[in-house]
């Protein structure tokens, strides 16, 4: 009987893992002149799947990736935008504002900017997708920038969902 019971347990556990890795999967691009190294293993935006991102009105999105800079960075600032047919429409709240408080090195303790050339870090943001968005299909664009410089950036095809009732 105890054999039965861990080969369920194995089951159940693989099955939780298979579900989870799918669900976690972000189409990541690479932004257009752009060439960060490993790009797609760096990313995850939840909620997720392998085809693009459904952000339902009225819920949260959170947004995970890892990024190495290769010189000092003084500053870091979000630019986030919805590519809607060609036209850029910023994420209220969350492009322009520094991007500082929401990054942490490997070990998980506060990396306030500046930020060192080579180490890496992780970037974490819960953002709101507001019921006034319209329900469309869009790219979103998320770079850090220091400056003018990009220190990641990467787009993601995602639709924007009535919330459920």
């Amino acid at each position: 009987m105890k054999h039965a019971y861990n080969v369920g347990f194995v089951f159940i556990s693989l099955s939780i893992i298979f579900v989870l890795g799918e669900t976690n999967v972000t189409p990541s691009e690479q932004c257009q002149g752009q060439n960060f190294d490993n790009l797609s293993e760096r990313i995850q935006i939840i909620p997720c799947r392998k085809t693009g991102c459904k952000l339902q009105k009225g819920t949260n999105t959170t947004v995970i990736f890892k990024f190495k800079p290769d010189q000092e960075v003084k500053t870091l600032v979000n630019d986030v935008y919805a590519d809607i047919g060609g036209i850029p429409l910023p994420f209220i709240g969350v492009t322009g504002v520094s991007a500082c408080p929401q990054v942490t090195r490997s070990d998980g303790s506060p990396a306030p900017c500046p930020l060192a050339a080579g180490e890496e870090y992780t970037y974490t943001n819960v953002f709101p997708i507001e019921s006034f968005y319209p329900s469309v299909k869009l790219r979103v664009h998320w770079a850090l920038l220091d400056g003018d410089k990009k220190i990641i950036c990467f787009e993601v095809p995602a639709v924007i969902t009535p919330p459920k009732h």
